[in-house]
């Protein structure tokens, strides 16, 4: 296939891929590691699943608009000089998938001029309501004027990270229930830092927010300035450089990253995290929980509540160090 680059305004192709619902996230992996920004979710679920209409915002939906049954995944990349190299790469990566599907293995990719791909990403990305009174939305719709309501400004970006993803929301649920305004936050591997923005907007009394990757920093760093958040400070930086270097110990870490690294830094967490204050670490698959339990468990964090959405799992422990 041969894409003429042209002059002008750059386009964009849409990548789409039908797949189940246990799937769906190693196809977000593979078009975000080559080099799509994001990716949308059309899911089958959503026309089932219940919704409440507190604030007038939650659009109504169409069913033409998605799959009868499993997802579809969409990822854009940008029309480069090597987007054919990127494309065969990706249909062989999406063949090569190890998962019983009742779909062909077809990638449908369609050109969009930067007008098109900015509206698509406008026209599904909608409001999360994670709780009654926390609601995460794109920046372009407009603000309730109900005070008791937290809204956290996302514009589309990292799979992990613009609320969608059921570790998100876990996370999202569980500051919500333990945030108090004496809190000091940090946020481990903060991503697009919507976690880091929801525990200042709830009323942490500061919040610290701390990535190795340094175009998640500038991600995030965009997505605080969008909401306006004066007591939040995120750098590129290690857990413990980090934390070691604030002018106050944290009284809430939360992690969302992988079972492996949760495991491998809880040394690290207890070094900085003092006894008795909470942890909240998700991006836990059902199948790992035992082993992050365990592991916990080993390093003397007392459980203090496990709560699951969809195979993923978030748990809350506190240090609680023998002497």
């Amino acid at each position: 296939m041969k894409i003429g680059l042209g002059g002008g305004d750059m386009n964009w192709l849409e990548l789409s891929f039908h797949t189940t619902h246990e799937a769906y996230d190693l196809v977000s992996h593979i078009f975000i590691e080559a080099g799509s920004k994001g990716v949308l979710l059309e899911d089958s679920n959503i026309m089932t699943e219940p919704r409440e209409d507190h604030f007038g915002e939650i659009c109504q939906l169409s069913k033409a608009d998605y799959p009868k049954d499993g997802i579809i995944v969409k990822g854009y990349l940008a029309v480069t000089a090597d987007i054919e190299k990127q494309l065969e790469e990706v249909r062989t990566l999406l063949l090569n998938l190890e998962f019983d599907s009742p779909y062909q293995k077809v990638l449908e990719v369609k050109t969009l001029d930067e007008e098109d791909w900015a509206n698509s990403w406008k026209q599904h990305y909608q409001p999360i309501m994670i709780t009654p009174n926390l609601v995460i939305k794109p920046s372009w719709l407009e603000l309730t004027d109900n005070p008791s309501v937290v809204e956290v400004l996302l514009d589309p970006g990292m799979a992990f990270g613009s609320g969608t993803h059921e570790t998100t929301q876990l996370c999202l649920e569980l500051i919500a229930q333990y945030m108090n305004s004496e809190q000091g936050v940090v946020d481990v591997g903060t991503g697009s830092g919507i976690l880091a923005i929801a525990a200042s907007k709830l009323g942490a009394k500061w919040v610290y927010a701390v990535d190795l990757d340094e175009m998640a920093v500038i991600r995030a760093k965009e997505n605080i300035s969008l909401n306006k958040c004066k007591n939040l400070i995120i750098e590129k930086n290690n857990l413990i450089d980090g934390v070691k270097g604030l002018p106050q110990a944290p009284t809430l870490m939360i992690a969302n990253i992988l079972a492996p690294i949760i495991i491998g830094m809880l040394e690290d967490v207890k070094t900085v995290l003092p006894t008795n204050q909470l942890f909240i670490c998700s991006g836990i698959v059902h199948h790992e929980k035992e082993s992050v339990l365990k592991a916990l468990t080993a390093n003397d964090f007392q459980i203090l509540e496990v709560r699951e959405k969809n195979g993923w799992v978030a748990i809350v422990s506190s240090p609680s160090r023998t002497e």
